[in-house]
């Protein structure tokens, strides 16, 4: 499959999808340290932690939930071949949301009498952390030359869900990154 060379499309889905993943992967990391230094026990009061996992779990789901709503499906009909690659995908992401609750419920529990918590909450991190690493290589390695080949007319112009990486993404009409 080669990349589209269409006028209209500011830059391929494919392309777009990578970007995407490199912001979360660098938004997960900071989520680390926001943790490390609060079992160090210098920063990152319990409130501030926990609205930091709300926002980055909250975009990883919308990104996970469009690529199963929109991207999938689009992808499995111009290209049938995808479809068991797409099928472990949308497994991913139902392990991934598993993942994501048990972290939002530790990080709830933070600043509670239970000296355990932060450690079981970095630990689910680094869990997620393996399993987006994983999961993220394998879609771009599978999909992102099809997503740039993909014809969804109803993408150009304004990117899907799943290519945004922050609810005010559309607000002006772009699609570029924000921080958390």
């Amino acid at each position: 499959m080669e990349t589209p060379t269409r006028d209209d499309r500011l830059s391929a889905f494919g392309n777009q999808l990578l970007n995407v993943h490199l912001w979360l992967r660098e938004e997960l990391a900071r989520l680390r340290e926001d943790v490390d230094a609060h079992l160090a026990g210098h920063a990152e009061r319990p409130r501030e932690l926990r609205a930091h996992c709300l926002a980055f779990c909250s975009v990883l789901e919308r990104h996970h939930t469009g690529e199963d709503a929109a991207a999938f499906p689009a992808l499995a009909e111009q290209f049938p071949q995808l479809r068991p690659v797409l099928q472990e995908l949308t497994r991913d992401h139902r392990i991934v949301s598993e993942i994501l609750r048990r972290l939002q419920d530790l990080l709830e529990g933070l600043g509670t009498d239970d000296a355990a918590q932060p450690q079981r909450a970095r630990a689910e991190l680094d869990g997620l952390a393996a399993l987006l690493e994983s999961h993220f290589t394998y879609e771009e390695r599978k999909i992102v030359a099809a997503l740039n080949a993909l014809d969804a007319a109803d993408w150009d112009g304004s990117p899907p869900d799943f290519l945004l990486t922050a609810s005010g993404d559309r607000d002006d009409g772009s699609s570029g990154a924000a921080h958390l």
